[in-house]
């Protein structure tokens, strides 16, 4: 059953991801354009650009946490016999966990303040561009927690 709830959320952050990413490529490629064969490059783009790419950022980490896709060293963990290596896998996802709860929290008063604020070009308010790091730390945190669960429920034994 987690696996299945994991699986339908990482199809919508795909879903997300493609939407994003195609507006930020599109909206460069037009910034390009604008700047060398109409000599004049709108504002927006940039901004539009910059801001996606901090959704992008933060959904993708969410992305690869439940199939463990983030670079990491593992050498001193691979020699360790199994029981050992389990326990520091779970201390890694405790240490997971923990920092995507304080990146939620202080990002969510991020976002706060940024409501204060309204973009240079877009004029929209910077709360929806800042709201990109409370949201990418929950999804990181709900994906991890998944995983476990559904190692837990299945009795697989990984890292």
């Amino acid at each position: 059953m987690f696996n299945r709830i994991a699986s339908a959320v990482e199809r919508v952050i795909d879903l997300a991801l493609i939407v994003l990413i195609s507006v930020m490529v599109v909206s460069i490629c037009y910034q390009v354009v604008g700047r060398y064969l109409l000599n004049h490059a709108p504002g927006w783009t940039e901004e539009i650009a910059r801001f996606l790419m901090a959704w992008i950022t933060m959904l993708g980490s969410a992305m690869v946490m439940r199939t463990d896709g983030h670079v990491a060293v593992t050498i001193a963990a691979d020699i360790l016999p199994d029981p050992l290596r389990h326990a520091v896998g779970w201390l890694r996802d405790a240490l997971i966990l923990t920092m995507a709860g304080a990146l939620g929290y202080y990002g969510y008063l991020f976002a706060l303040i940024g409501d204060r604020r309204d973009s240079a070009a877009m004029e929209i308010s910077m709360y929806w561009p800042h709201l990109s790091i409370p949201v990418g730390a929950a999804l990181i945190a709900l994906l991890l927690l998944l995983r476990r669960l559904d190692q837990v429920a299945t009795g697989r034994k990984e890292p």
